[in-house]
């Protein structure tokens, strides 16, 4: 249950007063329900405390929308089923639904898109949803975009097509743009624009004392370094961002190369060729699990090249060529397109289904051993009903050039981010020994990325396995990050799996 000292949520909420860069939020509808939370606890049901605070936007079992807005991303998670799915149109309802948490000792969750890697938007009792929160805005005077927390990056991607800007931002349309911004956020064009979270020049944020605080360089300076970066959950419920745009590209060369001949010196090559690239270019390269039974049968580990190069496909084309004379690709599409149907040519639906990531950053590319030792272990993938990879998002460039403790994302010295992830079927869960083998390789696959120079891990790809998460996710930051987090929620009001 939720922490508590010996002052009341209620009584903490009448004593706060507004400073600057925070704003009160009431009177509250929470103030008018006092004496219906104070029945609930006394015997009537305070979950209809809750759907009246929330105007009935309460989904609850039996509900009608109720399996739909249970159902994760990560199906691995769809057996935590919520008491209460609370939908939030403003930051005061926020505020109700946090005061009523508190009053009845609820634990919650928050949720924008709901694609945590380790189900850490989920809650067994009630969960946050800002879906409702989406509105998006462009100033062209500024060039700034100030985006409400529900909104999804595929309606952040639509309003920026319309102004005729980009950010950095990644290829699934579902996922929340909060919880991407919030734990730094990389795309293919991390390398020329940084990382997502780099962009923001303010934010707003709900606090544990009820209030709706502006952040930014100028206001709670300390809370705003954090939240480029620190992760969601650990600080408030956010609720709206404000970033710099760049103009779109006139054009764009978008591509999907596959090669499965000869594939560790193609593995080689390519590597060398897009590290050496200008940051215009960004990929991300997959090498494929292949089963021994398959490998005795002639089947190579696949590569599998994704990106775009702002630039001429004349000009990507030439960057390929060592690779290309290696081997013809199996399978390749090439396209110059504009900058956002090129986004359409490169998305990811991101549809539900059972998966588990494992991820380091590594500062240089993968040399010649590091490949050879990998494709040994991708040939001896036991196989699920799916997919076993090990996959690389080509980082450097601007990222790099922000110290670490310039913001809370401490990971500025890496070339690319790794990730070793399985998938699996619906059928596999009827098959543990599949399933344990498959998760053996991946943790030994995650100790072999240690130990080749793999550092930290991505805040963004949560990772329930990992006992030193806060080290790995924030490193020299942590510190920094644990003193905001006592100053802005000391009571430990948000919280998860993973949160400080």
């Amino acid at each position: 249950m939720i922490s508590h000292n010996s002052l009341s949520r209620r009584q903490f909420l009448a004593g706060s007063t507004a400073v600057a860069g925070m704003a009160a939020l009431g009177p509250s509808r929470a103030d008018d329900a006092v004496a219906d939370t104070a029945d609930a606890s006394s015997g009537s049901d305070r979950w209809e405390v809750l759907r009246r605070l929330t105007g009935d936007r309460l989904v609850r079992p039996g509900d009608v929308g109720y399996e739909k807005a249970a159902l994760p991303n990560n199906l691995h998670f769809r057996d935590v089923r919520p008491q209460g799915v609370a939908y939030c149109s403003t930051p005061q309802m926020v505020a109700d639904v946090l005061s009523w948490a508190w009053d009845q000792d609820i634990p919650f969750a928050i949720r924008s898109g709901g694609h945590s890697y380790s189900g850490y938007s989920l809650s067994h009792d009630l969960v946050i949803d800002m879906r409702e929160m989406r509105a998006i805005s462009h100033d062209a005077a500024t060039g700034q975009v100030r985006v409400e927390a529900g909104a999804l990056n595929g309606q952040l991607y639509l309003a920026l097509n319309k102004a005729g800007r980009m950010i950095t931002h990644g290829r699934c349309p579902s996922v929340g743009a909060a919880g991407y911004l919030l734990g730094g956020g990389i795309g293919f064009n991390m390398r020329r624009l940084g990382m997502a979270s780099d962009a923001l020049t303010s934010s707003e944020i709900v606090t544990a004392d009820g209030k709706l605080r502006l952040l930014s360089a100028d206001e709670n300076a300390d809370l705003f370094w954090a939240t480029r970066g620190g992760a969601g959950g650990n600080y408030g419920v956010s609720t709206a961002f404000t970033l710099n745009t760049a103009p779109m590209d006139e054009r764009l060369t978008v591509f999907r190369v596959v090669w499965r001949e000869k594939t560790l010196e193609v593995a080689r090559a390519l590597f060398a060729a897009v590290d050496a690239a200008p940051v215009e270019l960004g990929t991300r390269i997959a090498l494929g699990g292949v089963t021994p039974q398959l490998g005795a049968r002639g089947r190579q580990v696949p590569v599998t090249l994704l990106g775009q190069y702002a630039g001429s496909k004349e000009d990507l084309l030439e960057i390929l060529a060592p690779v290309t004379a290696i081997a013809a690709p199996e399978f390749i599409d090439v396209q110059e397109k504009t900058y956002w149907s090129g986004q359409t040519f490169l998305s990811e639906p991101g549809e539900p289904a059972f998966f588990r990531e494992r991820s380091a950053f590594i500062a240089t590319p993968p040399d010649a051993d590091h490949l050879g030792e990998a494709f040994e272990k991708l040939q001896r993938w036991p196989g699920t009903g799916a997919e076993g990879n090990y996959f690389f998002f080509q980082t450097g460039g601007r990222i790099n050039e922000l110290a670490p403790e310039d913001t809370a994302f401490v990971h500025r010295d890496s070339r690319f981010l790794s990730v070793v992830g399985i998938s699996w079927s619906e059928d596999d869960l009827d098959l543990p020994e599949r399933l344990r083998a498959a998760r053996d390789w991946q943790d030994d696959f995650y100790g072999f990325m240690s130990a080749r120079g793999g550092k930290g891990a991505f805040q963004n790809f949560p990772d329930a396995s990992l006992v030193d998460w806060r080290e790995r996710y924030y490193g020299a930051n942590l510190d920094k990050l644990m003193q905001v987090k006592a100053k802005y929620d000391p009571n430990n009001l948000f919280r998860h799996g993973q949160s400080l």
